[in-house]
């Protein structure tokens, strides 16, 4: 035998072999960075959340910056020259002191009313006539009319938009504006959200708030998968109620308190279509109960 020639022919099929079993390798590596590209989503947690019966339709965010808690406090206003802003006159206009604790002040005239809360929060609504029985009308126009709304009653000045989405009926859109903190939005309950119909604004809840810094010190925050892992978790009978993800944001949460000013936590905000929002702490990964 030839051991010379041997030993060639074993180096060279482990050079193959090793080769073969890199390509291999690489293959495996690039597909399973294809499927999370796919998905946004690691195969694994993807797969965890079915079985939750979470579905996502939506892009994950992957930054998980260094954030740390906010010093927030409400924007407390006179109820009368705010009233004005929304009637532009407040001749003809009734008003009313209700027995409710909670409600500060109520401005009626005709189809319209608002209601001004001890909390900050304002409610406008303006009651259905016949003209909103029909017509159309694109995202971009119903962002300008709440954009043109907002400016002529109480100002638009630190909001930002945040969403727009279809609701209810054709043609009528859910538009939020948030305050931004260094790039994140306030969530949970602050900003203003407006229905607006082709006929104009029929409803617009708004909570002015202010931030005064920071507070504490600055900490890594959990992944976007991480909140949708704890979502799951949560859920105590998931087979009853299927949950589609359509947007997760990373922004502070703040409810509604009793108090002038609360510290607001960084929070997943996680949106599943409608008004229905799910809240993971961005620390601690636990839920944020409404």
């Amino acid at each position: 035998m030839n051991w010379r020639r041997a030993k060639n022919l074993l180096i060279v099929s482990f050079l193959l072999l090793d080769i073969m079993l890199v390509w291999l390798y690489a293959g495996l590596r690039a597909d399973a960075r294809a499927q999370v590209t796919r998905t946004g989503m690691d195969p694994a947690i993807e797969q965890q959340l079915a079985s939750n019966n979470i579905s996502l339709e939506t892009d994950l965010p992957r930054d998980t910056p260094e954030l740390a808690v906010l010093k927030v406090g409400l924007v407390r206003q006179n109820p009368y020259p705010l009233a004005s802003a929304f009637f532009g006159t407040l001749e003809g206009v009734e008003i009313e002191r209700p027995d409710d604790p909670l409600l500060q002040a109520s401005f009626k005239r005709s189809r319209e009313e608002l209601h001004i809360y001890r909390s900050g929060v304002t409610v406008y609504t303006r009651r259905a006539g016949s003209e909103t029985g029909g017509g159309d009308q694109t995202e971009a126009e119903a962002e300008k009319k709440a954009r043109e709304f907002l400016t002529r009653h109480g100002g638009i000045a630190g909001l930002q938009l945040m969403s727009t989405t279809p609701y209810r009926r054709s043609g009528t859109y859910l538009v939020e504006f948030a305050p931004y903190w260094a790039g994140y939005p306030l969530v949970g309950a602050s900003g203003a959200v407006l229905v607006v119909t082709p006929a104009g604004v029929e409803n617009c809840w708004r909570r002015s708030l202010t931030v005064f810094g920071e507070s504490g010190t600055r900490r890594t925050v959990i992944s976007a998968e991480a909140a949708l892992q704890a979502l799951a978790l949560e859920r105590p009978r998931p087979e009853t109620v299927p949950l589609t993800i359509k947007g997760i944001t990373l922004g502070y949460y703040n409810k509604i308190y009793n108090a002038d000013y609360w510290e607001a936590p960084p929070v997943w905000q996680i949106w599943t279509g409608g008004d229905t929002y799910f809240y993971i702490n961005a620390f601690t990964g636990e839920p944020e109960i409404w």
